[in-house]
């Protein structure tokens, strides 16, 4: 199974490179990093680090078009490449990427992996309790069950995306995948994953 790791970029010019070194080192997938109209110095960066870098591919928005937008780019690039399976991972160093192999290992018997993060006492209480409430509402809205509705470490392979193509071009993409699961009853597995 051919897999890309796809790293959405968007004014991480402190953190972006760091993380695909750290992707580089824990999984043998290629990179795709889409910068997203990054206003700093995002894109020069990784263009520095990573241009003559085999294994990685760079992309750039000439404006900000939104995590979903850069998501998408990246998907149509793995398949236009032939690839069979994506693997999204945030360019701020909050997803660990020690996991890559544990998604990786994970999308040989599922079409969809999520990660999920422990909602504890470090997360900050906005984000706590705006995600304990948008788990119950789509979760009973939309038949799913999910730890963690919006991690955006996850995984899925060509024949899931085609199943859950989302049009959100902006944050609201984790959420749009989530609901299209559940109206569809698609089977998914979730791996718990620390930031």
């Amino acid at each position: 199974m051919k897999i890309f790791v796809i790293v959405p970029v968007f004014n991480e010019e402190r953190r972006a490179v760091d993380t695909i070194k750290k992707i580089l080192v824990n999984s043998k997938s290629d990179v795709i990093a889409i910068d997203d109209g990054s206003t700093d110095k995002s894109f020069q960066l990784l263009k520095k680090y990573f241009s003559k870098n085999k294994r990685v591919k760079l992309l750039k928005h000439s404006v900000n078009l939104g995590k979903g937008a850069a998501m998408r780019a990246g998907a149509e690039m793995v398949w236009k490449s032939g690839g069979d399976a994506i693997i999204f991972i945030d360019s701020d160093g909050q997803h660990n990427p020690k996991y890559l192999p544990v998604f990786e290992r994970k999308l040989l018997k599922h079409d969809y992996v999520f990660g999920y993060r422990k909602i504890g006492k470090k997360m900050p209480m906005i984000r706590k309790w705006g995600n304990i409430v948008a788990i119950k509402i789509v979760g009973f809205l939309f038949n799913i069950k999910r730890k963690d509705l919006l991690c955006g470490y996850m995984a899925m392979t060509k024949a899931g995306y085609d199943n859950v193509y989302w049009k959100s071009d902006r944050y609201g993409v984790e959420t749009e995948i989530a609901t299209k699961l559940g109206k569809k009853r698609l089977k998914f597995c979730e791996i718990k994953v620390n930031t």
